[in-house]
């Protein structure tokens, strides 16, 4: 005997099956994300109760300014006051370390982008001071061109957005040290090299609002991990030509050997391909990634708060000529040398106190702890956790210094100079405990006197070139905005701010 169903019969089986199913699939999805919900608060109130640590549940605001006046801040970072940086700056990296911060923070997990080991720490502390003055004529030709490329060559005053203008400046810069021409102009590089930071950035925030549980399946859904992969991909491939000519020994590129794949040398100099088999070409990717990341955006924004404060304080513009034509009458500006941007000693005092008064977070100094820490003033920090302390601008008792430290003086950085050190605090390059700018302790930026000497050496040919003015003529200077633990000027995407340039009068 046989049985037979109407089509009818069958599609309503279906139907019940897939409402079943779907409900089951709906009932575990409910179950698994409150079970979630309470681990995570669990793990949130466990690590956050630290005895003798106040804080503050609940932020009404997304600006932390207001946070950090009335607690240690956000959870789950410790704040610590900056004078307990000085006993826990040389700490080994097993028990405190900034790549444990940078890995949470920026998700380098999943970006493989941020992270510094000491090949690439020790080619920009080392091989880029023994090779810079071999290759700053090349810096000063790229200033130049990228300048004279990017802003007017008109006697009439034009609007310009800051971001967009001193980008496509520094970024070309900091490609003639990383890469070298011509690639340094390459529009596919330099796009992707441009973008990657703020790709980075967008993404490591998005993730970072949900819990580390869910983490592992979120992190690949993203937009912005398509647009990481995309600058990825721009840079490796830009490069990777150069990485194989160099371990082949072939020295036979388009421009000087020492022009082209300048960092690439470098780094294969400390990874030592032919006695290291462990070595892979992804890392020479990964260190181009980093450093894309870290060293073009950080020296952009220092020049965007120096040109709004120079348009802001107008006065000073007049005696910054004097200093800069100075130096012009004696050698041209191509024939400049990292001497001739250090004794200009108002540009340092000058960009100075503007990085002191535009500083790019309210706090600085960011690690993450391996191991427990106690403080003299004993508390105790768990493994695992986040740690930063209050940047000295927004802390006015780790400056007592500084009198009216909410004016803009530039002179009070050329009062006293006796201090001959490279690292003196009256230096704009300065790594203090009262000036987080560049870090402080063994990890500070090695970069800086680079970073410093561009930054200056740019704007000085700025200011010898043309006039600025904030946009319409406005002379008050505007706000900064705050948002996180960031501190921005009102600039895109968090305002209009532009700014009016004409050839020098």
């Amino acid at each position: 005997m046989g049985i037979s169903l109407d089509a009818g019969s069958i599609i309503r089986n279906v139907v019940r099956y897939c409402l079943r199913l779907f409900f089951y699939l709906f009932t575990a999805v409910i179950i698994t994300s409150v079970c979630i919900f309470f681990i995570h608060k669990r793990e949130r109130k466990r690590k956050l109760l630290l005895p003798g640590i106040p804080l503050v549940h609940s932020p009404k605001s997304s600006d932390f300014r207001t946070l950090l006046d009335q607690a240690n801040g956000k959870d789950p970072t410790v704040i610590i006051p900056p004078h307990c940086i000085e006993e826990l700056k040389n700490l080994p990296d097993s028990q405190l370390s900034t790549n444990g911060s940078m890995y949470d923070r920026f998700a380098i997990r999943w970006t493989n982008s941020g992270w510094v080991d000491k090949e690439l720490a020790h080619s920009i502390k080392y091989d880029l001071a023994n090779d810079v003055d071999d290759f700053f004529p090349t810096i000063q030709d790229e200033i130049q061109h990228a300048s004279d490329n990017s802003l007017p060559i008109s006697d009439s005053w034009s609007s310009h957005g800051l971001q967009e203008v001193l980008i496509n400046i520094v970024g070309p810069v900091l490609g003639r040290m990383m890469v070298g021409s011509p690639l340094n102009r390459d529009t596919r590089w330099l796009s992707s090299s441009i973008d990657h930071a703020i790709a980075v950035v967008v993404y490591s925030t998005w993730l970072r609002q949900f819990p580390s549980i869910p983490r592992p399946m979120l992190a690949h859904i993203s937009p912005q991990k398509r647009a990481i992969e995309r600058s990825k991909k721009g840079i490796s491939e830009s490069i990777a030509p150069i990485i194989e000519e160099r371990m082949k020994g072939n020295q036979k590129v388009k421009s000087s050997p020492f022009e082209n794949g300048r960092l690439v040398r470098w780094l294969l100099k400390r990874y030592k391909p032919s006695q290291n088999p462990e070595f892979d070409p992804s890392l020479i990717f990964r260190d181009h990634y980093s450093l894309c990341f870290a060293a073009i955006h950080g020296p952009t924004f220092l020049l965007v708060q120096a040109i709004i404060d120079l348009a802001s304080y107008p006065q000073y513009l007049t005696p910054l000529r004097e200093e800069i034509d100075r130096e012009l009458l004696n050698v041209p500006f191509e024939g400049w040398t990292r001497e001739t941007v250090a004794r200009m000693k108002l540009l340092d005092a000058f960009c100075k106190e503007s990085a002191r008064m535009n500083l790019q977070g309210i706090i600085g100094w960011l690690r993450k702890t391996h191991k427990p820490i106690t403080l003299s003033t004993g508390h105790t920090i768990p493994p695992n956790t986040l740690v930063a302390a209050k940047n000295p601008r927004y802390n006015a008792r780790a400056t007592p210094w500084a009198e009216n430290a909410e004016e803009f003086r530039p002179e009070r950085w050329l009062q006293d100079q006796s201090d001959p050190s490279p690292n003196a605090n009256w230096r704009f390059e300065a790594a203090t405990i009262d000036s987080l700018i560049f870090g402080y302790g063994k990890h500070a930026c090695s970069g800086r006197p680079f970073g410093v000497t561009m930054v200056k050496d740019i704007l000085s040919y700025i200011v010898a070139k043309w006039d600025v003015r904030l946009a319409g003529g406005k002379r008050e200077g505007p706000q900064n905005k705050s948002i996180d633990f960031v501190v921005m000027p009102p600039i895109e995407p968090l305002g209009d701010l532009k700014v009016d340039f004409k050839l020098r009068s």
